[in-house]
């Protein structure tokens, strides 16, 4: 895309054209408040933008419409946008309209056909940009973003507050939200992610989704698979409480499931069923009697348990004094051999004893009925603990059992609810037929080791084609690509900073995508903009910048209008006499030598590009120089502006 012209319609029908060359250096120069400023307002508002951001004064007095030609591949475009209404500052309204050798249209054929967002997103069509979507890493709070013209007219404008300053390198960068859109959009443009990046995340997240619905069955039809002894139990149970069956004595899941199969087809009560009232309630009363008894077994069971393991715990207490007893007699040396003779005195004054210590075979008899009571309490552990086994085994079947019970009654009672009694049976038998089929076409399903096979099948596939998206979609490689790119506007970079003798020439000169700013390296280490003194650096070193990437887009053919507009690029150089009133000249030669290697660069990439980029100056510069004069499109001095006198003068 290339400017051919700026058009300007006031409230009278009048129009002003600015017209352009397309693929060559455009200047635009003259005095400081002739309107050059807002020659880059007016393209960003006819492009796309919502807010017309110049400031009030003549032009917003008198312009009633807006509009542009813009020349793209194989035709032309006429964008115009009519003026916000008095009070406000934004709209959405437009007028597009293409054609190969459109012109400037007729006030009277204006009229709004189209929104900004349109002509936002035909326009960037037109120049390549295609179905593309980043997404943020995760745990960012960041939404999705599709890149469009809008974003990569970031890439082509420099304001006349921008161009010279240090902390933001790229046009609107300090507004909210704008640095993380040129951040998520700028790796697209530079080409580092493919071109079906947007159908690869989309399929992402629908393969993701498929992947979450499959494991959600698998994880189903294993618990059915489970759970299917219980399940099937308690709706035999329930069939035949509903007198679908006639009998519910029934264990192997075969068996069950022929069982169920056949109640589907039993036919409904007939007539003479009336003359028992309610024969389901007495299903269900003998159904919760053996809830009950089921109930009363457990709690027994429960009971013989705690006996026994409470009895278990005072054997141990008993059993260890027994065995403190039995250790002292036999271990303290108080038996003495069958030599030594019973003595009735005490062994350390000789005095008598009333009460003698006891006889050998006094002690000797003590000692053989405690090993006794040990033997006895130790035989009794054995069959304790097989008592306690089969207690545990019983209870689990008990505890089945009632679980069987417990889903059928509450199946039952659950259909029960709000049921006429004239139609109870057969509402209940309907309501128990929906469930078996239901849980049996589960079963078919689900808990069939062959479905279960071609399930679990299902969910690998999958995963593989999730790894796969995952793996073309990699941040790493995306990560690699940039730097690649990078590297190449980089070379770019450094040598035009050479050329231009910028502060740390020779030192290698890059952009960083993160901070979104200009490096060189340094011995010292990396400096960034920020901390790169004066003007004429940061002037410079935003022009190299923006030169080294129209480059590379050019040269790869990327979706990026190939368009470049700066505002003042030379404000370093000009004193304020000669901004207000001089012809353009600088009286000092290095300043004049500085702004001649500036716009010598720029002539040069023009050239080297041509007839693809095409570069508009806005500046105060007037070079004598016959190839400066030559790329002087308009020179606003001596009553000349943007804005006509005539105008104003209404």
């Amino acid at each position: 895309m290339n400017l051919l012209a700026i058009v300007l319609y006031n409230k009278w029908g009048e129009h002003r054209v600015v017209d352009f060359r397309p693929g060559q250096l455009n200047v635009v120069t003259g005095w400081s408040r002739t309107g050059k400023s807002a020659l880059l307002d007016i393209v960003e508002f006819c492009l796309g933008r919502d807010t017309l951001t110049m400031p009030l004064g003549p032009i917003t007095d008198t312009v009633a419409w807006y509009a542009v030609i813009a020349q793209l591949s194989g035709t032309r475009a006429f964008v115009a946008r009519p003026a916000p209404q008095a009070g406000r500052s934004s709209t959405q309204q437009a007028m597009l309209e293409f054609g190969a050798e459109i012109q400037p249209l007729p006030y009277a054929d204006l009229r709004v056909n189209t929104d900004s967002n349109t002509v936002r997103e035909q326009l960037g069509r037109l120049i390549g940009i295609g179905e593309n979507l980043h997404v943020p890493p995760t745990g960012s709070l960041r939404a999705p973003l599709a890149a469009h013209l809008g974003h990569a007219l970031f890439l082509c404008l420099q304001g006349q507050s921008e161009i010279a300053n240090r902390n933001q390198l790229f046009h609107r960068q300090g507004e909210r939200g704008i640095e993380d859109a040129i951040r998520d959009t700028l790796p697209y443009f530079l080409g580092a992610v493919p071109a079906d990046q947007a159908l690869k995340r989309q399929q992402l997240q629908e393969a993701r989704r498929a992947l979450r619905r499959l494991q959600a069955e698998l994880a189903t039809a294993e618990q059915i698979n489970a759970d299917i002894t219980v399940d099937l139990r308690a709706l035999l149970t329930e069939a035949h409480t509903r007198g679908l069956i006639d009998s519910a004595d029934l264990d192997e899941p075969a068996e069950i499931i022929a069982a169920l199969t056949t109640a589907l087809d039993a036919p409904p009560p007939q007539a003479e069923a009336d003359r028992d009232p309610d024969p389901a309630v007495q299903r269900r009363r003998a159904l919760e009697r053996q809830r009950d008894q089921t109930r009363a077994a457990l709690r027994e069971i429960s009971e013989q348990r705690a006996l026994l393991t409470e009895q278990a715990h005072d054997e141990r207490d008993y059993t260890a004094a027994v065995r403190t007893g039995a250790s002292r007699l036999a271990s303290l040396g108080l038996i003495r051999s069958p030599h030594d003779t019973h003595d009735e005195r005490c062994p350390m004054c000789g005095s008598e004893l009333d009460e003698p210590d006891p006889s050998l075979e006094e002690l000797s008899t003590a000692l053989e009925g405690l090993r006794m009571q040990l033997r006895s309490v130790e035989s009794s552990v054995p069959r304790r603990v097989a008592a306690l086994t089969r207690l545990d085994a019983r209870a689990d079947e008990l505890r089945q059992t009632l679980r069987t019970l417990e889903g059928t009654l509450t199946s039952l009672r659950a259909a029960d609810n709000g049921i006429d009694p004239a139609r109870r049976l057969a509402e209940q038998q309907a309501f128990t037929k929906g469930r078996i089929d239901l849980y049996l076409d589960k079963v078919r399903r689900s808990a069939d080791d062959a479905a279960l096979a071609l399930l679990r099948g299902k969910v690998e596939r999958a995963q593989r084609q999730v790894g796969q998206l995952e793996a073309d979609l990699d941040v790493d490689e995306e990560r690699e690509q940039i730097t690649s790119r990078l590297l190449i506007i980089a070379r770019d970079m450094t040598r035009w900073a050479d050329h231009l003798r910028l502060e740390h020439r020779g030192a290698n000169v890059r952009i960083d995508p993160n901070k979104l700013t200009v490096v060189t390296d340094t011995p010292s280490g990396p400096a960034r903009l920020a901390r790169i003194g004066s003007a004429e650096n940061w002037v410079g070193y935003h022009l190299i910048t923006h030169l080294a990437l129209h480059r590379y887009f050019v040269r790869e053919q990327r979706p990026v209008p190939h368009l470049l507009i700066l505002d003042q690029p030379t404000q370093a150089y000009y004193p304020s006499e000669v901004v207000t009133s001089g012809d353009g000249t600088l009286p000092d030669d290095d300043d004049r030598a500085a702004v001649h290697r500036m716009f010598e660069l720029m002539r040069d990439v023009v050239a080297e590009l041509a007839p693809h980029m095409q570069i508009i100056v806005c500046d105060h510069a007037n070079l004598t120089d016959p190839w400066f004069q030559d790329a002087v499109r308009h020179n606003w001095r001596e009553g000349n502006a943007l804005i006509p006198q005539s105008w104003i003068e209404y």
